[in-house]
């Protein structure tokens, strides 16, 4: 009897044993979950600022051989959009792993979310060594990266916080790094930038000027100006730009340069154009029904690169022609020539998809980027646009109009129209006339004017008489009678 309770005793000894050993076991993968992030297995956030805690209460003051690097993958959003997010989850366990094998064990790897990494220096013999280590790092994620049969490029931005002589929470330094990364990247995509006091009231001001945007979406702030295109020929309006303007409560009227860019970079700016097409295809169709449709005045709206590879942008063109009842081929998108270059395949694909839609197509700024010819005869485009740069210096000789001369043969060749931007002279508007230059814009006929004063103008230019006795070209009376 004896021996069969010792025997159970025993028994539920090694049960107990065995639970409490599960149990541990469970209380440890958890807490490891906790502290880990799921996908790539580096540090979390949580993790990374107890370690950087550590680090500094090991070290004392000064923390000379300490540093913390922030880096966030420039255009990640690009790579979701085009390959889809199991393929970006390979990128970044491509990106962990490069980072582990970057730094020493002492050092801590983290992904904060998404695809942004911070990085833990220990130990550094000097805070130049650090900074060596951010660049290596930086070169060494801009090697491309193999993925399926493909070949994924990269580049991060990355910011930098180096502790002072004073105590600082580890807190305020991840921040101060962020913060310097949010720096490098407006400043220059694939660069560092290390934090220096200067940055956080720069940050304060754009954190307040996002808040403004987002209040300005919801309180309709933004206003449409138009700038008119003019055919050189005859004098007359042949369409508008348009051109987002923001009406602050306090500011008054703010500059585009004060918060296009911040808007790009937050993705404001995909609301933000797609009200403005709205906007812009609506007013066309008003005009149309004042001065008649056989006017055939075109518009064209300006696409910011984020909006473009918004996967839901082709909907929003769609539903902009519905809603307004915009024949197609009367709206003109343009987009800049370094889109282009940065994806040939990918803009392809989405100039292809826009086409089919049946608007038409501008090259803005032509010939400031790295222009190449063969994407023009490639791709399904219209129209280009000669940047103003070109235009300021075709007075200075042969030698000054031989872009804008060249542009302009080049889109005859290829049957695409040319417009000529920041016509200011009524010289330059002659030589562009001599050159063959269907179209221009400028300060010369009119600046962005609000829909008032654009109406105004339409009918100024509609009972204005031909600016030279000569025909229209038989290209041209094409082009009037379908602009498509």
């Amino acid at each position: 009897m004896i021996a069969e309770r010792t025997a159970a005793l025993e028994a539920i000894g090694q049960q107990t044993a065995t639970a409490d050993l599960l149990r541990s076991v469970a209380v440890g993968e958890l807490r490891h979950r906790s502290l880990h992030d799921p996908l790539t297995g580096l540090a979390n956030r949580d993790l990374f600022t107890d370690r950087v805690q550590h680090a500094l209460a090991r070290r004392g003051i000064p923390h000379d051989s300490v540093a913390i690097l922030i880096l966030d993958l420039d255009d990640f959003k690009a790579i979701n959009d085009r390959w889809g997010h199991i393929a970006g989850d390979q990128v970044l366990i491509a990106v962990a792993e490069r980072l582990r094998g970057l730094v020493r064990p002492a050092d801590t790897v983290a992904r904060f979310g998404g695809d942004e990494f911070a990085v833990l220096l220990e130990d550094a013999e000097s805070r130049a060594s650090a900074l060596r280590t951010a660049d290596r790092v930086l070169a060494d994620l801009s090697i491309p990266l193999p993925l399926d049969g493909m070949t994924v490029s990269l580049d991060a931005s990355m910011g930098i916080a180096l502790p002072g002589a004073a105590y600082e929470p580890a807190e305020d330094l991840i921040r101060n790094a962020d913060v310097a990364m949010y720096r490098a990247k407006a400043q220059a995509k694939g660069g560092r930038m290390i934090f220096d006091a200067g940055m956080r009231e720069a940050v304060l001001a754009r954190l307040e000027v996002r808040a403004d945007l987002e209040a300005a979406l919801r309180r309709r702030e933004f206003r449409v100006h138009y700038q008119p295109i003019v055919d050189l020929e005859t004098g007359r309006t042949s369409g508008f730009e348009a051109l987002v303007r923001w009406m602050h409560p306090a500011r008054g009227m703010v500059a585009p340069f004060d918060f296009i860019p911040l808007a790009e970079e937050t993705g404001l700016i995909v609301p933000i154009g797609n009200w403005v097409m709205r906007e812009a295809c609506h007013q066309l169709v008003r005009w149309q029904e004042t001065f008649g449709a056989e006017q055939q005045l075109t518009v064209s709206v300006n696409i910011s690169a984020v909006q473009i590879r918004d996967p839901g942008f082709e909907a929003e063109v769609t539903a902009s022609l519905a809603t307004s009842g915009l024949a197609p081929q009367l709206l003109t998108l343009e987009i800049t020539e370094s889109l282009l270059l940065e994806d040939p395949t990918d803009a392809s694909d989405k100039l292809t998809a826009l086409k089919r839609l049946g608007v038409r197509v501008a090259i803005d700024d032509f010939g400031t980027g790295y222009s190449s010819l063969g994407y023009l005869a490639r791709l399904p485009i219209d129209v280009l646009k000669i940047d103003k740069s070109f235009v300021d210096t075709i007075g200075d000789g042969a030698h000054g109009s031989a872009v804008a001369r060249l542009i302009v043969d080049l889109g005859t060749t290829l049957d695409l129209e040319v417009v000529a931007e920041g016509i200011e002279e009524a010289e330059q508007a002659d030589m562009l006339r001599a050159i063959g230059c269907q179209l221009g814009q400028g300060y010369l006929f009119s600046r962005p004017m609000d829909e008032p004063s654009a109406s105004q103008f339409i009918t100024a230019t509609l009972e204005a008489r031909p600016v030279v006795a000569r025909p229209l070209s038989a290209r041209r009376q094409r082009r009037s009678r379908s602009p498509g």
